[in-house]
């Protein structure tokens, strides 16, 4: 093959791999900028990995609601208090019209649906900061894209933030 289109053919690989990232990375910028944040309460469980630094294994509550929840879809439809903690209402295939709802995008791990992701990853020698997490705060946006960011205690205050 001649080198001159290989290395067109190359640059443009690589070019559209970059603009892919860029754009991955601008949309979750979108969503920690302008999301909602969302309360899930926490089932943690191991907080530590020797392979992997500290890190917190973590369940939701709202996932074991999944299981017993009739109906099937592609989105938690969740009621917030006024602290902005989550209640499942529903699942649906669609985010739903109600204003005073916000859906997650249900993820599937392990052949079960889930509203987030299983670890949250922090600085090694932290684990005690993180020992008593009690909820997952997620930054969602309108199409239920949810985005982990931190996660807080019982008295809702976020850990890990007040460390030198």
């Amino acid at each position: 093959m001649n080198p001159k289109p290989l290395r067109a053919a190359l640059l443009a690989a690589f070019l559209l791999i970059v603009a892919s990232a860029l754009y991955a990375v601008r949309d979750n910028e979108r969503v920690l900028a302008e999301g909602r944040v969302v309360l899930v309460q926490l089932a943690p469980v191991d907080p530590r990995s020797l392979m992997q630094g500290d890190y917190m294994a973590l369940r939701y509550a709202i996932d074991n609601e999944l299981l017993r929840n009739e109906g099937e879809g592609r989105y938690a439809h969740l009621a917030l208090d006024a602290e902005g903690r989550a209640s499942l209402v529903g699942l649906g295939d669609r985010v739903p019209d109600d204003p005073a709802l916000v859906a997650m995008e249900l993820r599937s791990r392990d052949g079960r649906e889930t509203v987030g992701p299983n670890a949250f990853f922090f600085q090694e020698g932290h684990a005690d900061d993180f020992s008593g997490a009690q909820w997952g705060e997620f930054r969602v946006d309108a199409s239920g894209k949810a985005l982990l960011t931190h996660l807080r205690g019982e008295d809702l205050l976020r850990l890990g933030e007040n460390r030198r």
